[in-house]
């Protein structure tokens, strides 16, 4: 298990008004990997990554597949070339309370980061593509097991 640093964290602030993206990687039983960018991402705790779950798709097959995910941070975040990997699950609206996934309750998850447009509302996306109502159906979870680098000079060097 490793646990975020300061650093990791900062980097992992709330996004919108300029934060940073990300990208989620999910792959199939059958090896078929699924990649998109992700805007709405916070650390949880030491060990946790969490996403708001919009449109996640084929993200939610894959997990039902194979519980391992990546999360790669991509921009603006120069010099902080990180990749996380671990098991990864949604956490969704309607699941009791007291359910534990890795450590956590779904519920604590869920009261925090349940309405992540409340907290962060997209203000960024432009009027003629904004959807109507956005709908959140839960918190993709990532627990952190392993961080590696993607920096050239140590692409594929572990560092937690």
């Amino acid at each position: 298990m490793a646990k975020l640093t300061d650093e990791m964290k900062q980097v992992l602030k709330i996004v919108g008004k300029g934060g940073a993206v990300v990208h989620l990687t999910t792959c199939s039983a059958d090896g078929k990997p699924n990649i998109v960018g992700e805007r709405f991402i916070v650390h949880f705790k030491d060990e946790y990554i969490l996403i708001a779950d919009m449109f996640a798709q084929k993200t939610k097959v894959n997990l039902n597949e194979n519980e391992i995910g990546a999360i790669s941070v991509a921009h603006p975040a120069k010099e902080h070339t990180w990749v996380f990997r671990g098991p990864c699950t949604i956490i969704q609206h309607g699941h009791p309370d007291n359910m534990l996934w890795q450590g956590l309750r779904a519920g604590d998850v869920l009261a925090e980061w349940g309405n992540w447009a409340e907290k962060e509302p997209p203000d960024e996306v432009p009027p003629d593509i904004r959807p109507p109502k956005l709908v959140q159906r839960g918190v993709i979870t990532l627990k952190v097991d392993e961080v590696y680098s993607w920096n050239p000079d140590e692409a594929g060097k572990k560092v937690l």
